[in-house]
């Protein structure tokens, strides 16, 4: 019933399909793959409080009200739907955004470096809690990085660079290489390659002095696996943190570079937690 009444989140013929396709579920005859697809977002708009906006062939386009965004997410076999929920529904970031309210609740405009920022929503996430925040935004990726602009722009965080190109040691060529895990559209890696190609990587303190930070308040990475390079690799320079003052970043297991990170971090004088999947630190000497 519940489903019956909601209908009102969809177009006419989004309805029409979920209408079928509860009748065939009733009859217990077999359902289409677009059935069960539209059934799957109508679910997940029911779930968050969303209305859908615009469609195409390859993705969706919806407002969520209690978040005040308008997001894009790209229709399955892509795990957008996946990465929707570890932000808003498990609040994976919640625990950072609290933290740094908790040790500098003074700062309200921040500069913030999402790395591996997948389709943007982090960045999004936090634009909400900081507005007005600069925002570097990277992604690797190039079907992921359109969803990134899109959803930057649309949800008018406007002080955003957005890069496409992967976080490194240092400034060289990549190359995208889909091995890692389910291989799906949130965990493209990464390898640098000696070809020269679209593809580049930047290090931080490129981004930094690129963007002339001379601090950065937050900074976010997951980037599957490439946290080995850029804080352990031959080339690696992690003078940047003693001008980071929050960090937020996933440490792949699967790399076996987290014991190192953690002595990095220590040697720059972190105070870090485990939260879900990511370490969060905060930079001591700011204090």
């Amino acid at each position: 019933m519940q489903k019956i009444l909601q209908l009102y989140r969809l177009n006419f013929s989004n309805q029409l399909l979920i209408v079928t396709y509860l009748l065939k579920r009733m009859l217990r005859l077999s359902t289409s793959d677009k059935e069960k697809q539209i059934n799957e977002y109508y679910f997940h708009l029911i779930s968050f409080n969303g209305f859908l906006k615009e469609e195409s062939a390859t993705d969706f386009v919806a407002f969520y009200k209690d978040f005040e965004a308008t997001i894009k997410l790209r229709k399955r076999p892509s795990s957008d739907l996946n990465v929707f929920a570890q932000i808003y529904q498990y609040d994976e970031y919640q625990p950072l955004v609290a933290t740094f309210q908790k040790h500098f609740p003074n700062d309200k405009t921040l500069t913030i470096i999402d790395a591996g920022s997948n389709i943007g929503l982090t960045s999004v996430f936090l634009s909400k809690h900081f507005p007005n925040s600069k925002c570097i935004a990277i992604e690797p990726d190039s079907s992921n990085f359109e969803s990134v602009s899109f959803n930057l722009n649309v949800n008018n965080v406007t002080n955003a660079v957005k890069v496409k190109g992967g976080l490194w040691s240092k400034n060289t060529n990549l190359k995208i290489v889909n091995d890692f895990r389910d291989q799906k559209d949130w965990s493209i890696r990464v390898e640098e390659t000696q070809e020269e190609g679209d593809l580049k990587a930047f290090s931080i303190q490129y981004l930094m002095q690129n963007n002339q930070l001379d601090v950065i308040d937050i900074l976010k990475i997951d980037i599957e696996g490439s946290e080995k390079e850029v804080f352990t690799g031959s080339s690696a320079d992690v003078s940047f943190l003693s001008k980071t003052k929050c960090i937020a970043i996933e440490i792949h297991d699967e790399f076996d570079c987290r014991a190192d990170i953690y002595k990095i971090l220590d040697n720059y004088e972190f105070q870090y937690f485990e939260s879900g999947e990511l370490t969060i630190g905060i930079n001591q000497s700011f204090l």
